[in-house]
């Protein structure tokens, strides 16, 4: 809406745009359905925003360095094919996950599932079944257990090749190999770790130690100690400095945030400290956001992209969108609908950094 400098918005420019009744006969695809979206209300309308932000960020001649935050049960819930698409088409160029959606994706690169199960079952029942419960989700707590020894041993490899401290990154990184050497191939096609170790496109656990991941590493930390061998030690200041140097590199920068917590300010965060080293225009250019959480009780997974002009980590002038959403609903048709627009994703050209094959 414009108008003259000082002056208040007319009736006309208030009224000046119909929403438009769906017409499901005529679409025929998820992006015309997002399209459409764009004359009606309330959470369709945002959807179709944050379609229209992700395609800008695409398609932006300068070539944004996209930064994807994954929080949430998103592995469990049957959407690491959605994060691997995005990995495999250069729909994102780094990712930021909480170490629960790594470590469940790391299990079914070896074959194990995740089970359609009930919220209203009898949970006493599970814990003596050994069956663990994700809302209406159910795993196999024993047949993790033998996959989790296997990033134990992968801890106790790291530490014998005396790297010292390493990031969370080169973890990631290292996990991705051990699929790629020991994985069936159906198994791990649709892997978010093997695919960004085979594409290139760093993972960060920036919370590593709170999720089964870290349980694996602290009991190979427990068994080197008690050794008198030195443990691996995974240095979360050096995912600072490496994911620093990736945000320095790019020219511009977007942000997709999956839920908040860890990841979201993590991402966030990098503008902020780009800034401390007296970098001017640090901050994210496009963004959008599919959360649950509503901004008035202050927790940062409710936190609007506008929240975060006044910290400097977005841009005034900005491409910004929030939709109130399950994820495991809208993420998909907003990846979909992306799809079916950008037909040139492959000449974006793939993000290096002098990090990736460490």
């Amino acid at each position: 809406m414009t108008t003259n400098a000082g002056a208040l918005p007319t009736k006309h420019e208030y009224l000046k745009e119909t929403i438009k009744s769906l017409d499901l006969e005529k679409i025929q695809t998820i992006s015309e359905l997002l399209t459409a979206f764009n004359r009606t209300s309330f959470q369709s309308r945002t959807l179709a925003t944050c379609a229209n932000i992700y395609v800008d960020m695409l398609e932006d001649p300068e070539r944004p360095t996209i930064f994807l935050g994954l929080a949430g049960a998103m592995v469990p819930a049957g959407m690491k094919g959605v994060v691997s698409t995005i990995v495999r088409r250069n729909m994102a160029d780094v990712i930021v996950s909480t170490g629960a959606n790594m470590y469940h994706d790391f299990v079914e690169a070896f074959g194990e599932h995740h089970y359609v199960g009930s919220p209203d079952t009898d949970d006493t029942i599970l814990r003596k079944e050994g069956i663990d419960r994700i809302y209406d989700t159910y795993t196999d707590e024993s047949k993790f257990g033998v996959i989790e020894n296997m990033i134990t041993f992968l801890a106790d490899s790291l530490a014998d090749e005396n790297l010292g401290s390493i990031s969370s990154r080169l973890f990631l990184y290292r996990l991705g190999k051990l699929i790629d050497e020991k994985g069936a191939t159906e198994d791990k096609k649709d892997s978010t770790i093997w695919n960004c170790w085979r594409e290139g496109v760093p993972i960060f656990v920036p919370a590593l130690s709170d999720s089964s991941l870290g349980l694996a590493v602290t009991e190979h930390y427990i068994k080197f100690a008690e050794k008198g061998r030195s443990p691996l030690v995974i240095d979360q200041m050096k995912d600072n400095y490496e994911i620093l140097q990736i945000k320095k590199a790019a020219p511009k920068t977007g942000v997709i945030y999956i839920g908040g917590g860890v990841p979201k300010n993590y991402i966030q965060q990098t503008a902020f400290l780009e800034r401390q080293f007296g970098i001017p225009d640090a901050e994210h250019e496009y963004g959008f956001q599919i959360t649950t959480d509503s901004p008035q009780w202050g927790g940062l997974s409710g936190c609007t992209f506008k929240e975060g002009l006044s910290w400097g980590k977005e841009k005034p002038g900005g491409k910004y969108a929030t939709c109130y959403c399950d994820a495991t609903i809208a993420f998909p048709l907003i990846v979909k609908a992306t799809l079916e627009r950008c037909k040139n994703l492959d000449k974006r050209g793939r993000l290096t950094s002098r990090f990736q094959y460490e």
